[in-house]
């Protein structure tokens, strides 16, 4: 038996409106982090699936927010919260 913790992850909607012109961009439907680690700080790749099927990574970074004590990890154009099962 492992002690591997079990992750989800729920992406947080980014609004660009305010600084770009709206237009219609992939939305990101699927989030995988192969390479997480629970850790302030720790850098970590994120794939990214989106609506129209393409893919992307990005180097991400994990977040600890002590008031909500809620994780997230940071791709600068997709960002996600990282929910415990």
């Amino acid at each position: 038996m492992t002690n591997t913790p079990s992750y989800t992850f729920e992406i947080i909607p980014k609004s660009w409106s305010k600084r770009r012109k709206p237009s219609k961009d992939p939305v990101p439907v699927f989030v995988e982090i192969p390479d997480l680690v629970l850790k302030q700080q720790y850098f970590c790749n994120m794939n990214v699936t989106y609506d129209d099927y393409s893919q992307r990574t990005f180097y991400s970074r994990v977040i600890f927010n002590q008031l909500t004590e809620q994780w997230t990890v940071d791709g600068m154009h997709v960002a996600v919260r990282v929910i415990l099962t």
